[in-house]
This record gives structure tokens, sequence and C-alpha cells, in this order.
């Protein structure tokens, strides 16, 4: 049974293939941009404010593809700008599903997900959803997933106390 996270993460998905298909071509064109930004999300950004960021991103790009006029033939227009916007989709709707805070426990070695923190229907929503604990622990599993998303480096620098450095 889908359950409200589930079918806003679908309905994310939905909605960027329909952008990427009324786009067209031009949005398969500024794909790689929002593949970039995207990134720089991952890597830059906390893991809390993933989701915004990609969705910002999304509404840039979608910008951008609007104010190019590329023309591949109506057919191919629909198609690749399908393509680019299920696969943009797709990205929003795992970041939905998996960009929850999540704790590592020590005694473990193993993340919690969803964190217990978080109010209660958050967490039933996570814990019933066909979608959301297989795909964690997926990118659980495999060490190139884990490190891009669970690992992220953070960019901002330590205060100098934390590391028992003078001021």
């Amino acid at each position: 049974m889908l359950t409200w996270l589930d079918v806003l993460a679908l309905f994310t998905a939905a909605s960027a293939t329909a952008v990427g298909v009324k786009k067209g071509g031009a949005f398969f064109v500024v794909f790689p941009l929002a593949l970039g930004l995207f990134w720089l999300a991952l890597t830059q950004l906390p893991p809390l404010v993933w989701p915004a960021a990609a969705l910002i991103a999304g509404v840039i790009v979608a910008q951008i593809a609007g104010r190019i006029d590329f023309y591949f033939g109506e057919f191919w227009d629909a198609l690749l700008g399908g393509f680019a916007g299920l696969v943009w989709g797709l990205l929003l709707a795992l970041s939905l599903w998996t960009g929850l805070p999540a704790e590592f426990s020590l005694a473990t070695g193993a993340y919690r997900y969803p964190s217990p923190r978080l109010p209660l229907v958050v967490q039933e929503a996570v814990a019933k959803s066909p979608f959301a604990l297989p795909l964690f622990d997926l990118i659980q599993r495999e060490p190139t997933l884990r490190r891009l998303l669970l690992e992220a480096p953070n960019p901002r620098p330590k205060a100098p106390e934390a590391e028992g450095l003078p001021r």
C-alpha cells in the first residue's frame, strides 16, 4: 500500500516527466546542467536541504530550457524531453524517499532510517512505504552510493576549538 510519501515522490516524478515532454529537446540539452546542479547540492549542502535544493535546481533548469529553442522534430522532441524529465523526476523521488534524517548507531555500526526524532507520522510513512526502506538499504549496501549520499563531505570549516586548536 502506498503512503503519502510514495504518492508525493511518484507525483514529483510524473510532474518532472510531463515538464520534460512539454519543454521538449531543450530540456534534454540542458539536462547535464541539471545533473551538475544536483551533484553540487549533494556535495556542498547538508542532507536536510537536498530535496529543496534539487527542486530549486529543477525549476532553474526548466526556466533555462524554456528560453532556448531547440527542435528535433515533434516525436523526438517529446521523447528526448520526456526521457530527461523522467530521469530528473526519478532523482527527485529518490531524494524524497531517502533524504530524511537517519541516525548512525555506534553499537550496531549501521544507520537507523528514519530517525526516531522525526514526527511519528513521518516514521510511519517511511516504515510502510514499499520504496523508502529498500532504497535506503540499497544506498547503504553499495559503497559508491553510500559515500555519495550518506557520507557526503561537509565543506564548512570546523570551528578552531572543535579541533583543539587555539583561536
